[in-house]
């Protein structure tokens, strides 16, 4: 059943926009208003066949925020170099809540494997934003210690959603639009926990799969690592060629006390999609957090963490590596909080950009006047191989305690001309010698994944997307 937003009745919208604060002043186009309101009326058909008042009552919390804001525009600094003008023109639908067809299972069965890893992992699938059980690992067989249930079923088991955090307070709907998104089309995702004291060795991995066009996949997902636990979660989203859709995801992550999560996300959906991805981290005590991002397709992509540390002796590393080529919009963005003393976070994250690709980085590391002896690094490079890419960069630190040890930097250029003349004079062709330098400049956050088997198989998506993609054939102009 395709949801129309021409087939909702118009009701629910003014009933909302009746309750909304007549204070409101924010400048609205009528082409973001039309996006909203059909965004919404998405969100109250799903209330129509949905059970539980709280999760209407969510979706539409969010609504009201949605109707309220509406999508953000350049005028707003947090989306100064983001355009979100092609997405507001997209009306994008809900994919259907009936099962994958047995032609849509062959299809996908023919399209994962030359994608994914050839080491052991416990999977899961989604297609088009929905749990695909004929193509996920056994849900009741899985390692001790380790449980793991679908988002649609833990919202119709309990009256609590703000348990695991699946819900988000209005001042977040507020700030950050695609959560509000996110909570007013609230469907389905994965729930993770790990037990207390238990090492799963076996990563998990969430491979997100797109195959249907003009369709919003709405991803909520929640982790939970209990105390002395450790988890290796690899998040995988993939879409058939030129297909032009939207991810829309929410991932909360919880680490407790000295617990260790090692996460990776890998984007590689079409280049004709759009990828939003926002996660929220909150550490507890000796706590340690690795996540790595790597960005390789999209129209126009934004992934972003925030990440808390609440408490002492935490450590963390957020690196990422992305490219973009055509005019393609790659956005990075990091929030980290260090709360208590002896904190230590690093950062590394690269671009390699080539025609007239645009790329943004946004990173901020926040220091609290009681978080002494705190050690942040965060550097950002950034490589051009063209003189129509983009890169805007802005990492910032905002200190108020006066025993730390912080630093932040950023650098963009092209290839060094001598580099290139020093390989070409023993005999290295010119792309070839582009091709060397390129992927070593950007196999350096690669070397921040801990698993040897899931660093190689990241370095070789890595390597083929830059071949794939042409970036070496270009040269330098």
């Amino acid at each position: 059943m395709k949801l129309s937003h021409n087939t909702v009745m118009r009701r629910p919208i003014k009933e909302v926009l009746n309750k909304m604060s007549k204070k409101n002043t924010r400048k609205v186009s009528p082409v973001a208003q039309a996006a909203v309101e059909h965004y919404v009326n998405l969100s109250e058909h799903l209330n129509l066949l949905e059970a539980s008042t709280d999760v209407v009552d969510a979706r539409k919390r969010a609504q009201t925020t949605l109707l309220k804001q509406a999508f953000p525009t350049q005028r707003d600094e947090d989306w100064q170099y983001t355009k979100l003008v092609n997405f507001v023109q997209k009306r994008f639908e809900m994919p259907s809540p009936t099962s994958v067809t047995r032609v849509d299972l062959n299809a996908i069965q023919n399209f994962l494997p030359p994608l994914l890893p050839n080491f052991e992992v416990i999977k899961l699938v989604f297609v088009d934003g929905l749990f695909c059980a004929d193509l996920s690992n056994d849900l009741s067989r899985l390692p001790k210690g380790l449980f793991i249930q679908r988002t649609h079923e833990r919202l119709q088991k309990t009256n609590d959603l703000a348990v695991g955090g699946v819900l988000h307070s209005d001042d977040v709907l507020g700030n950050e639009p695609f959560v509000g998104l996110n909570q007013a089309l609230l469907q389905d995702g994965f729930e993770v926990s790990v037990a207390p004291s238990h090492s799963i060795e076996t990563p998990l991995l969430v491979v997100n799969v797109q195959t249907q066009a003009n369709q919003i996949s709405n991803v909520t997902n929640q982790v939970q690592v209990a105390e002395n636990a450790e988890l290796t979660l690899i998040q995988q989203f993939v879409a058939f060629e030129g297909i032009e859709a939207c991810t829309n995801v929410v991932t909360n992550i919880k680490v407790a006390a000295s617990a260790r999560v090692r996460q990776v996300v890998l984007q590689q959906q079409a280049n004709e999609g759009f990828y939003f991805h926002t996660q929220f981290v909150s550490q507890a005590d000796n706590s340690d957090f690795n996540t790595f991002y790597a960005g390789m397709g999209s129209v126009l992509s934004r992934h972003q963490n925030h990440l808390l540390m609440d408490g002492e002796h935490i450590e963390n590393s957020q690196n990422s590596a992305c490219l973009a080529s055509q005019k393609q919009v790659v956005d990075s963005r990091t929030d980290t909080e260090h709360n208590h003393v002896w904190g230590a976070s690093r950062q590394l994250h690269k671009y390699v950009l080539a025609d007239s690709a645009v790329g943004v980085f946004n990173g901020m590391i926040k220091v609290a006047r009681q978080a002494q002896k705190t050690d942040g690094q965060m550097d950002n490079k950034n490589l051009l191989l063209s003189s129509t890419a983009k890169m805007n960069a802005k990492p910032q630190l905002e200190i108020y305690a006066d025993d730390v040890k912080c630093s932040h930097g950023s650098a963009t250029g092209q290839i060094n001309h001598d580099q290139i003349f020093y390989l070409q004079a023993r005999g290295i062709p010119r792309n070839q010698a582009i091709e060397m330098i390129t992927k070593a400049f950007l196999m350096e956050p690669v070397e921040t994944v801990n698993r040897s088997e899931v660093r190689q198989w990241v370095g070789s998506l890595l390597s083929n997307a830059l071949l794939s993609g042409g970036y070496f054939s270009r040269g330098i102009t």
